[in-house]
């Protein structure tokens, strides 16, 4: 059975034939890696299921609504350090064969994306995928990934603390700064996909935007407060109620 270091070795010296049976094993172990979610993990050390509070997202925001600040923050350093840690992988795996790289990135990105939003370990519900793409940008290539997060702030304190507006800010311009940034122009199409994928995530935040409805961040216990407007404005959208879908943070 094949191990780590051997893994390593041979994809060090890639060929065409490879690529697929590479980018499984590589899109697998991300995926892997994103199941690891610090929101579930920290609500349960608080006792309790951070899925059937707040607004029912397991990801950064929704914590820091119901848990607090510190937590809040803490699942975010844990979100973007697996997602970084993923893509790097892919990285090291790849050695000097730009082709091997590009494709086990977009495979890692990918899967650590996806293993976030869809953990198999918590009955695939999971966050939005925000952090975790944060994370797998920095990876990737760090100036264009601080540009969109720069971008994310700015957008955060002109819209009133509301942290999907600024998601979003953040998510539409990335492939721009990929663009501007990243000498392999392939990785540009990766990011508009990735860009389509989080504005799904985000359509019932952006439906609740259109309405005026969206909430402010807050921080603190807020929880049946937060639950309770959320859920409000689901109602005024028939929509969301048949795709089960409520008001969701990263």
């Amino acid at each position: 059975m094949i191990n780590m270091i051997q893994f390593f070795e041979l994809t060090a010296h890639f060929h065409t034939q490879d690529f697929i049976k590479y980018g499984i094993i590589v899109f697998l172990i991300a995926y892997a890696i994103g199941n690891i979610n610090p929101a579930i993990i920290f609500g349960w050390m608080n006792n309790i299921d951070i899925r059937k509070e707040g607004s029912g997202n397991a990801g950064m925001t929704n914590t820091i609504r119901v848990l607090g600040l510190g937590w809040g923050i803490a699942v975010f350093v844990v979100d973007v350090l697996k997602a970084f840690i993923a893509v790097k992988i892919a990285f090291n795996v790849s050695g000097d064969n730009h082709d091997a790289e590009f494709i086990l990135c977009m495979c890692a990105f990918a899967g650590v994306v996806l293993g976030h939003c869809f953990p198999a370990l918590y009955g695939f519900k999971g966050g939005k995928g925000v952090a975790a793409s944060l994370g797998a940008a920095l990876a990737l290539n760090w100036q264009s990934a601080l540009a969109a997060a720069s971008v994310a702030a700015v957008v955060f304190l002109i819209s009133g603390r509301r942290m999907s507006i600024a998601s979003i800010g953040a998510v539409i311009t990335y492939p721009i700064f990929v663009f501007l940034f990243v000498e392999d122009k392939r990785f540009v199409f990766f990011a508009i996909a990735a860009v389509l994928f989080l504005i799904v995530q985000h359509a019932a935040n952006i439906r609740r935007i259109a309405r005026g409805e969206e909430k402010a961040l807050t921080i603190g216990h807020g929880v049946k407060h937060d639950n309770a407007g959320e859920k409000a404005g689901d109602k005024n959208d028939d929509t969301d109620a048949k795709e089960g879908t409520e008001d969701k943070e990263q």
